[in-house]
């Protein structure tokens, strides 16, 4: 269930952060459709949550390579899918220097399958200088 990301940062991105010292932090959040059967363990948006929380890894404020575990998937919630897993990932900074999040990211949303054939590269910039923002891979 792992899979590895790297996260790049913008010219400014990558001053701020250093500035005040500010670490990044990944989230994943393992998910799927549910089986018919298994429509009861489903979530108020109609999927299957894998993982009872988003897993996090930590990374320096230089950005870089995050390893998503998957240690936090309940395996037997694998069986109520009606298909295969997915994954969103989302990136943002630790709030450790601010209490607003400073980054607008690339983000992944779609089959596990998908991200687990090679690592995935996440930009990231500051939310003012409203970088578009790709679903990858």
């Amino acid at each position: 269930m792992g899979f590895d990301v790297n996260v790049t940062l913008s010219k400014k991105a990558a001053a701020k952060l250093a500035a005040t010292k500010e670490e990044i932090v990944v989230f994943a959040d393992y998910y799927g459709d549910p089986k018919r059967s298994a429509q009861k363990h489903a979530n108020e948006i109609g999927q299957i949550s894998l993982a009872p929380q988003d897993e996090e890894v930590g990374i320096p404020h230089t950005g870089g390579h995050a390893h998503i575990s998957g240690a936090k998937v309940d395996a037997k919630r694998l069986d109520w899918l009606a298909g295969p897993p997915k994954v969103n990932v989302n990136v943002a900074s630790a709030r450790k220097s601010s209490s607003d999040n400073l980054l607008g990211c690339d983000f992944i949303d779609g089959p596990l399958s998908d991200v687990q054939k090679k690592p995935v590269t996440l930009h990231c910039g500051l939310i003012e200088e409203n970088l578009d923002t790709k679903l990858r891979p």
